[in-house]
């Protein structure tokens, strides 16, 4: 996630299963070829609703350890909207967060300098290292934070298998938690609570899109701290009852990790990559894990999962035996005509994107 190509270890996992995708002339695409883009300075104009009036007689406490929660997406249960509505802006907030990706934004630096120059936590340990709560840049991105959209695949950045890129998410959460640090400090509740919720709208703005697992998570992250910020904020208030709300939304925060590391782990091929007899690689797949793989490109109901399992067909599809290989295209061959235009894609390109032998080693990096 920080490394200098901006990688996440869990990014070989989940993009191969994409089309390279052209955008010539556009944002993205001068990114990508490192042509310097003038930063994005105006958000267009936007404003958020208050939240949605609280009825505590409605609110429930889902059961994420039930049978039935199997079946349940990887998503908040409790409507967010009732903490921190989306903003009603209509820009793409992630053209301002592509500026700072490292290695080709135009303020990739920038970005880098304002992250070294984080101070140690002034409150709670849980908040840690922030910016300064005066930095210019967390004014610069409160307006693109109060969007309703934050869209990276295609229009930002291309789909482009192993090398596709993600934005600078370290930056992002220190955004995050620098409005919870700034909220900490501030003796007035609306302000404080402001800032809570920008944290908590862009940790939602992260999953919108829900294309790439390391975007979830650390907009997973982003909406854990804020709700940590309006817990005890309320709390200190008096405020019963959006303290109640609070605490139900955090308790839905380590089912949905654990949920994101089991999924993870049913269709790693990690421990199916052995060494064979010759200083190389090979796929021996375990026992019930082409199952596990079908079942998810075609039934999971996260896009992110199914995407990542498509990424494990065409390794099945390539290095296989002769009639794991024959299951897998067929079953990639059917998903090229998914009415979801991002998983016909992959499909196609898992298909058709032939995988050798040396590209194994992509998997070996994968954490378990």
């Amino acid at each position: 996630m920080t490394s200098s190509q901006n990688h996440s270890k869990l990014y070989p996992v989940l993009l191969a299963a994409a089309v390279v995708v052209v955008l010539a002339g556009s944002l993205g695409a001068r990114l990508i070829s490192g042509e310097r883009v003038e930063p994005v300075l105006q958000a267009p104009a936007a404003s958020v609703p208050s939240p949605v009036v609280l009825d505590v007689s409605q609110l429930e406490v889902p059961c994420w350890s039930c049978p039935y929660a199997r079946n349940w997406p990887l998503r908040f249960q409790t409507d967010l909207d009732l903490l921190a509505p989306l903003g009603n802006g209509p820009g793409n907030a992630a053209e301002w967060f592509a500026l700072f990706t490292k290695g080709v934004g135009p303020r990739a630096e920038e970005a880098q300098k304002a992250l070294d120059a984080r101070v140690g936590p002034g409150g709670p340990e849980w908040v840690g290292k922030a910016f300064p709560p005066d930095d210019p840049l967390l004014m610069e991105a409160e307006p693109w934070v109060d969007q309703a959209t934050m869209k990276f695949y295609p229009d930002i950045y291309p789909l482009d298998g192993y090398d596709t890129r993600v934005t600078n998410l370290l930056f992002g959460l220190m955004l995050a938690r620098s409005w919870i640090a700034r909220g900490l400090e501030t003796e007035e509740s609306a302000a404080a609570m402001a800032d809570f919720r920008r944290a908590i709208r862009l940790g939602r703005l992260f999953r919108q899109e829900d294309v790439v697992v390391i975007n979830d998570l650390v907009g997973l992250a982003c909406i854990h701290l804020g709700t940590r910020g309006v817990y005890e904020r309320a709390l200190a208030d008096g405020d019963l009852e959006t303290a109640l709300l609070a605490s139900v939304v955090l308790g839905e925060v380590a089912a949905q990790r654990l949920g994101t590391r089991q999924r993870l782990t049913a269709t790693d091929l990690a421990d199916s990559i052995v060494d064979d007899d010759q200083g190389g690689l090979e796929l021996v797949l375990r026992p019930g894990k082409l199952d596990a793989l079908i079942e998810t490109a075609e039934n999971a109901p996260d896009r992110r999962f199914r995407a990542e399992a498509i990424v494990g067909l065409q390794t099945v599809r390539w290095q296989g035996t002769a009639g794991e290989r024959d299951r897998a295209f067929d079953v990639l061959d059917s998903l090229a005509s998914n009415p979801d235009p991002d998983i016909a894609a992959g499909a196609v390109w898992s298909r058709d994107h032939e995988m050798t032998r040396d590209q194994l080693k992509a998997w070996e990096s994968v954490p378990r």
